[in-house]
């Protein structure tokens, strides 16, 4: 009797809370358990490129954590760009490494871009370790060559991940990349901030940085490419020319117009020539626009939460009322 009296005076709040639970649950089971429908997007998105070997362009930015209302008209205005063959993000892709956000970046990249877009993984692109990550691009450091360019890409996201397994790799790809004329390495934390503030880089150790521009200078790397620090710096580390480019999208850290704007570089290789072209992108900064992409992320996952507590605690607030009359009329 008491679970007829229940369904038939709260048979509304029961479904709606029931929902919501049911939406909840397979929202965190989709996000958590549900593998991506493609594997090994870099592999498969290196096939796809098509370009002259001796004479082609591509583009390379970093960190835009989800700002898709920056990051999207980056991707538009290099999509227009038909000497432009493919792309690559130095990582912090997502705002965090779990495989909504990842599905989100590829939606947005598939709706604003048709030409291939590679992914180096960065800090913010962990979750639990790099697994999700792997899932969708596949291994965290890869190679692969277009004509005599080699492009070498590295994982430097989080502390001790450059291990003695990935030096021997990066050690061995470019002894066999000598015989090439261009050496590219990138990655997401460069090897020192050009700033001269090491505090901040907290992702890769003095000593690690060392180790990997005494490689890069020993086997003749041409250009080293990294992001983190979001802005624009360019240079040479003791002879070795390296950009750091971070101005896909994220707030930037810093107000210095020379440094601190949104931005890709434009690449072009010529017959063992290297160009580069920074590409500024202008936008409107907005609080409202910055927070609708925040809750692009994080609004399905919160929303149904927010839904589920409300719809608890609205059910739970018409029990007590209804215990309560069913109580004064017992007296």
């Amino acid at each position: 009797m008491a679970f007829k009296k229940l369904f038939k005076n709260h048979l509304i709040h029961l479904i709606i809370a029931s929902l919501f639970i049911l939406g909840f649950v397979a929202f965190e089971f989709w996000d958590h358990y549900i593998p991506p429908s493609a594997q090994s997007g870099n592999q498969r998105e290196i096939s796809r490129i098509k370009v002259d070997p001796a004479d082609f362009s591509f583009a390379v930015f970093g960190d835009h954590k989800g700002h898709e209302f920056v990051f999207e008209p980056l991707l538009r205005d290099v999509d227009h760009d038909k000497q432009i063959a493919f792309t690559l993000e130095l990582g912090d892709l997502v705002r965090q490494g779990r495989r909504w956000f990842y599905r989100r970046l590829l939606n947005q990249v598939e709706r604003n871009l048709s030409i291939p877009f590679l992914a180096v993984i960065g800090n913010h692109d962990l979750y639990r370790g790099s697994a999700n990550y792997r899932e969708f691009f596949g291994p965290t450091y890869t190679s692969f060559q277009i004509g005599e360019v080699d492009f070498i890409v590295l994982d430097t996201s989080a502390r001790f991940q450059f291990d003695k397994a990935q030096r021997q790799w990066l050690e061995t790809e470019l002894q066999r990349s000598q015989t090439s004329k261009v050496r590219f390495v990138f990655m997401h934390v460069p090897l020192f901030d050009p700033r001269g503030r090491p505090e901040f880089v907290k992702c890769l150790s003095a000593k690690d940085g060392k180790d990997l521009l005494d490689l890069c200078r020993r086997y003749n790397v041409t250009h080293v490419f990294a992001s983190h620090i979001h802005g624009y710096f360019s240079g040479q580390w003791e002879g070795v020319p390296y950009t750091v480019t971070g101005g896909a999208g994220a707030g930037l850290h810093g107000k210095d117009p020379q440094h601190f704007f949104h931005h890709y570089i434009k690449v072009h290789v010529a017959d063992g020539k290297v160009e580069m072209e920074v590409r500024r992108i202008a936008v409107e900064k907005s609080s409202i626009k910055d927070f609708l992409s925040f809750m692009k992320d994080y609004g399905p996952e919160w929303g149904l939460f927010a839904g589920l507590l409300i719809s608890l605690f609205t059910l739970a607030y018409s029990l007590k009322k209804d215990y309560r009359k069913s109580k004064q009329k017992s007296l």
